[in-house]
């Protein structure tokens, strides 16, 4: 039996290849020597990479926008903006709503963007009188174009001292042709299903 076929089909292929690696590595190492630089460990480094798999969540799960911590005083307000931008080229509808126990306005709760437009919602919360200071209050707002998404917001209770806060987040609403190796077969490509954009639908009522 010729040699061949005792390495199998691609014969001593392998073999070789691996000693061109081997002599890759080493000539890497001699180099990082001569320079006085320090040599890592690949074993270690190798180790490490294996060892980590960080694969985003799927498709179809809305995107978080962060988290937002605001400061106000019983009868103040605190107010985030959100500067949403439409990606696409195509005419979007984006819905804003607010998981919240305490008085929220959206202003306006519903906007339509031509093709690459801007705007800006203004989600402001109504901190009651009988509100202590020292204690917190978590909302969810959430975000509804080309795709999902949520801002974690906390809102501590002040003295009557502390200034109306509000803070700026900005929401890029774009659409993801890319397929990942990590997609569901089932992710839609680009937007979510489009949606009848003729009057705002409350989130609340997809909840």
């Amino acid at each position: 039996m010729s040699g061949t076929m005792r390495g199998g089909v691609l014969g001593e292929v392998p073999r070789a290849l691996g000693a061109l690696l081997a002599a890759e590595v080493q000539l890497g190492r001699e180099l990082l020597e001569a320079v006085g630089l320090p040599v890592p460990d690949l074993r270690r480094v190798v180790r490490r990479k294996a060892g980590r798999c960080d694969i985003p969540p799927p498709c179809w799960m809305p995107r978080s926008l962060g988290e937002c911590v605001g400061t106000a005083a019983p009868c103040q307000r605190a107010c985030v903006r959100l500067r949403v931008t439409n990606c696409d080229r195509a005419r979007r509808q984006v819905h804003v709503g607010v998981v919240a126990g305490w008085k929220v306005e959206v202003s306006p709760a519903s906007v339509v963007l031509g093709p690459f437009e801007r705007a800006t919602v203004e989600v402001c919360v109504h901190v009651p009188d009988s509100a202590v200071a020292g204690e917190t209050h978590e909302m969810l707002v959430r975000v509804r174009g080309c795709r999902e998404h949520y801002l974690r917001w906390t809102l501590r209770v002040g003295s009557c001292c502390d200034a109306t806060s509000c803070h700026e987040v900005a929401v890029d609403d774009c659409p993801d042709y890319w397929h990942h190796w990590y997609d569901h077969f089932y992710c839609e490509r680009g937007c979510l299903p489009r949606r009848d954009i003729g009057h705002a639908v409350p989130l609340e009522a997809h909840a």
